[in-house]
C-alpha cells in the first residue's frame, strides 16, 4: 500500500491470499511496523498486546538546507531554507518554520508532489533579527489536519512513528 509502512509495500507482491488474521510473516510480529496503543515508558518492557499495526505513515517534514551546526557571517539578516515533507498516503497541506522555539510560525512555499506518494519540497526565507544562536524548527500538517508533534508520541522499540518536528541549530556571527 503506497504511503504505508514498507511491510505493506506492493513491491513484494507475488500473490494474493485472503486470510482471517493479521499478517504474521517475518518482521510483522511483536514490535516491527507497530505502534503502541497505550503510551509506554521509552526503553521499558514492551507488551506485544499493546501494539497495533502501523498503517498510514505519520506526517513529517525535514530541513535539508542549511545543515545542522551551520555558521554564517556576522550581520547575516536572511537565511534561505529548503526542506521536504511527506504524509504517507495523504498529502502535506502546509509546512511552517519557527526561529523562536515555536512561539510564532512562518509558512513556507510548498511545492506540489511529483506523484501522489512523493515527498513535497518546500522553501522559505527567514529574517533574522540579530546575530546569535538560532534553532530552526519545521512542522508539517497533512490533508486531514494532523500536525507533526513536538515529540514523537507512543514510543516504539523499533523507532517507527518517529515524526517529531525537525530542528537544526545555526550560528550567526
Amino acid at each position: 500500500m503506497p504511503g504505508w509502512a514498507g511491510s505493506a509495500s506492493q513491491k513484494w507482491l507475488t500473490r494474493i491470499t485472503i486470510r482471517d488474521k493479521e499478517h504474521d510473516g517475518p518482521g510483522m510480529t511483536e514490535f516491527f511496523y507497530r505502534l503502541a496503543i497505550k503510551p509506554m515508558v521509552p526503553g521499558g518492557k514492551a507488551d506485544p498486546a499493546n501494539f497495533r499495526i502501523l498503517e498510514s505513515m505519520p506526517v513529517r517534514s525535514i530541513i535539508t538546507n542549511p545543515a545542522n551546526g551551520a555558521k554564517f557571517g556576522a550581520g547575516t539578516k536572511k537565511l534561505k531554507l529548503r526542506g521536504a515533507s511527506w504524509a504517507g498516503d495523504l498529502t502535506v497541506k502546509q509546512v511552517d518554520v519557527s526561529t523562536d522555539f515555536g512561539a510564532s510560525w512562518q509558512r513556507t512555499t510548498l511545492e506540489k508532489p511529483k506523484n501522489k506518494y512523493d515527498w513535497q519540497r518546500w522553501t522559505a526565507t527567514l529574517k533574522l533579527p540579530t546575530d546569535g544562536y538560532f534553532e530552526i524548527w519545521a512542522r508539517a500538517i497533512d490533508s486531514k489536519g494532523a500536525m507533526q508533534p513536538h515529540q514523537a508520541g507512543f514510543w516504539n522499540p523499533q523507532g517507527y512513528g518517529g515524526n517529531a518536528m525537525h530542528r537544526i541549530a545555526v550560528l550567526v556571527g
